[in-house]
């Protein structure tokens, strides 16, 4: 059965049928993943397999099949609750989390008594399954008037429930009438307590009214104080405390008893040796009668404010501190549940909406919440890592993906592994001493898919942490993407000067890295999450033979790029070795292996070195070799050899090297001649 997926870029749609299996995997695999919820743009509809025509949209074949919505649930743990309510029911073909994380799909079976698919037939289904789901989740399902060309967005899931085998419910292609679900009105429970301070429970509240008073009554009488060795000794300053005290909890409404008891606990009003005279002030208090209580007559009006706005921005939005962007996020409570960041214009916006609603907050009390420590601080590349399923434990997804790069390196597998192993290290930030230190450089031909790969080793949802744009000119544009990105490719890895590398091979090792953000005071140190990775054509792209360890150098004539990588299987393999302890750096004898193998990936700057790496010496040339001409020499040297340059005098200079090295020239009509043999 094939459903058709409905592509909305560029204002244009873009029509595309898969099969039903095909699309359960890619909602497991995260084909369809985005980091903002504004970012999906493809929907899927069951009812049908649609397609363009002469630009006419026409319905190839029509599906039995029906959508129900749960929607605006309030967060995700109640999604997977009703989920897991409605996997049971054996009506359920398909399940799965939308795309906002507050919406649950289920896509459901029917029979037509006839065979024959309509409107009716699809009306007639929609009915009854809403009423039968409705009433077995407890909940209303989402109203709309079912037609073949219903759909949803598409979403990411890494467990939907798929059963081909559900069983189908029947109808007719008479109009049927089906009961309506009517949910049970709940009624207000007794914790709504309109007069506590907005935002806390009712103990806190209560605790935090008490204490307002209690400084309001040492405040007014501050002129009986007096000071004894530090201790308030003075007993008319204790009873006139107390009385007043007892007298402000009547007019707030406080319970007494509890007031009472709360007061044997402050050693200024006597503690439990005093707890009859206490008992006896509050009882003589509470006897006067009060026309009007006034729950928050002693809370600061500045404190009640900022209890207010704390309250209205946990009940209407959530918000997050993104470490990596510096950026704070927010999502709308029962709306969506992707982030997005909070721009001036959200600022703005919850600004006028809590005005609205009756808080007296204005921009600056807001802003001074969002940029609090009071926001939680959100790690996207930890928070990927940590909520993948479980490897099996058996197969190698990162073999896999290293083989992708053909090579006669025979380390490559094993040493790209590692580094794999390294990079989810720096996300996670186990190591608090080190950085990966180590770049994998990838030098091929052009076009052979270097950079692709590079980019593909993030999924599409993480793919706002690649930056292949770096310039290693400024040291706080290097210092900001160390902190900023989780993945970095140094592209034209060759186009760095001589100076940068050595730069470069410093930064490498750094864990933190303190720099002055734009248009800041003062130093700050943030968390570095960047690996690093590069790519080439130049075949000897080292100029600092000291600093070649920090360089995995494969050459690759062609990678292969095509097919599907499996992302979080592989990340998840990865976290779970790294939970197993496999070693994720490289020992001191990597290092001098990973140096000999660089040799060969060395700048070479001097004739006598490029002859040498070109052709065998004078003694292992054999007798019948061939006079090469110079210029043909010069030729290959300039392909091998990209610092090897040919300019005016170069032929003279060449010639005078490979003479004194002991090469048998002659003359002829073309030129010198050398006796030369390629190795």
């Amino acid at each position: 059965m094939k459903i058709t997926i409905i592509n909305n870029e560029r204002n244009e749609k873009r029509y595309t049928r898969e099969e039903l299996d095909e699309f359960v995997v890619q909602l497991k695999d995260g084909t369809f993943r985005h980091h903002y919820v504004r970012d999906y743009n493809k929907e899927v509809c069951f009812a049908a397999e649609w397609m363009k025509q002469s630009g006419e949209l026409k319905a190839k074949s029509l599906n039995a099949l029906v959508l129900l919505s749960l929607e605006n649930l309030r967060d995700l743990a109640t999604v997977q609750e009703y989920k897991r309510l409605a996997i049971h029911l054996p009506y359920t073909q398909l399940c799965f989390l939308g795309h906002d994380g507050h919406t649950l799909h289920i896509v459901c079976p029917y029979a037509v008594s006839d065979g024959k698919l309509s409107e009716t037939t699809l009306l007639n289904a929609f009915r009854k399954l809403h009423y039968i789901y409705s009433s077995q989740l407890g909940t209303p399902l989402a109203e709309y008037e079912p037609s073949f060309m219903s759909c949803c967005m598409t979403s990411f899931d890494p467990q939907p429930f798929y059963t081909p085998s559900a069983i189908a419910i029947t109808v007719s292609n008479e109009p049927e009438e089906s009961p309506e679900f009517h949910p049970m009105q709940e009624d207000i429970s007794d914790y709504n307590y309109p007069e506590e301070i907005p935002g806390l429970s009712v103990h806190d509240s209560r605790m935090r009214r008490f204490h307002d008073c209690l400084n309001a009554a040492q405040e007014a009488h501050r002129d009986l104080w007096e000071i004894d060795g530090g201790y308030k000794t003075s007993e008319l300053f204790r009873d006139a405390v107390l009385e007043q005290l007892a007298d402000g909890c009547r007019q707030m409404g406080l319970p007494q008893a509890w007031c009472a008891r709360m007061c044997t606990f402050i050693p200024l009003l006597g503690g439990l040796q005093n707890q009859e005279t206490i008992e006896t002030v509050f009882k003589t208090a509470y006897l006067r009668e009060t026309l009007k209580t006034i729950p928050l007559k002693f809370t600061r009006p500045s404190a009640l404010l900022a209890y207010k706005t704390e309250a209205y921005m946990k009940e209407h939005y959530t918000l997050r501190l993104n470490v990596m962007t510096g950026t704070p996020e927010y999502r709308m409570n029962a709306v969506g549940y992707g982030f997005m960041p909070l721009d001036q214009a959200a600022r703005n916006t919850m600004a006028i909406k809590a005005l609205k609603a009756g808080v007296d907050s204005w921009d600056k009390d807001l802003n001074r919440y969002i940029d609090s420590n009071l926001i939680p601080k959100y790690y996207p590349m930890e928070d990927y890592i940590k909520h993948l399923p479980k490897w099996n434990g058996k197969t190698d997804y990162v073999g896999e993906l290293a083989r992708r790069v053909k090579t006669d390196n025979p380390y490559w597998e094993s040493d790209f592994h590692t580094w794999m192993l390294s990079m989810v290290a720096q996300w996670l930030g186990k190591d608090r001493q080190h950085g990966n230190a180590i770049v994998p450089l990838l030098i091929g031909p052009q076009g052979s898919g270097k950079t692709t790969f590079c980019k593909r080793l993030l999924p599409g949802y993480l793919q706002i942490y690649f930056n292949d744009r770096l310039s290693m000119k400024n040291d706080n544009d290097i210092f900001i993407a160390m902190s900023s990105y989780a993945l970095i490719n140094i592209d034209e890895f060759d186009a760095m000067s001589k100076s940068q590398q050595p730069i470069l091979k410093y930064l490498l090792s750094k864990h933190d890295v303190k720099f002055r953000p734009p248009y800041g005071k003062t130093m700050e140190e943030r968390q570095r999450f960047a690996s690093f990775i590069a790519t080439t054509n130049n075949r000897r792209p080292l100029v600092d033979p000291t600093g070649s360890r920090r360089f995995i150098c494969v050459y690759a004539e062609e990678i292969g790029n095509d097919g599907i990588i499996y992302y979080d299987k592989l990340y998840s393999q990865l976290y779970a070795e790294l939970q197993q302890g496999r070693r994720y750096w490289f020992e001191d004898e990597d290092n001098a292996r990973i140096i000999q193998q660089n040799e060969q990936f060395q700048q070479v700057n001097s004739y006598e070195q490029m002859i040498a790496l070109t052709y065998l010496s004078p003694e292992d040339t054999s007798e019948d070799a061939a006079f090469v001409p110079l210029q043909l020499i010069m030729k290959r040297l300039e392909k091998i050899f990209p610092t090897f340059t040919i300019k005016k005098g170069t032929d003279v200079e060449l010639g005078k090297r490979l003479s004194k090295m002991g090469y048998e020239r002659k003359r002829n009509n073309k030129g010198s001649v050398f006796k030369v043999e390629g190795i």
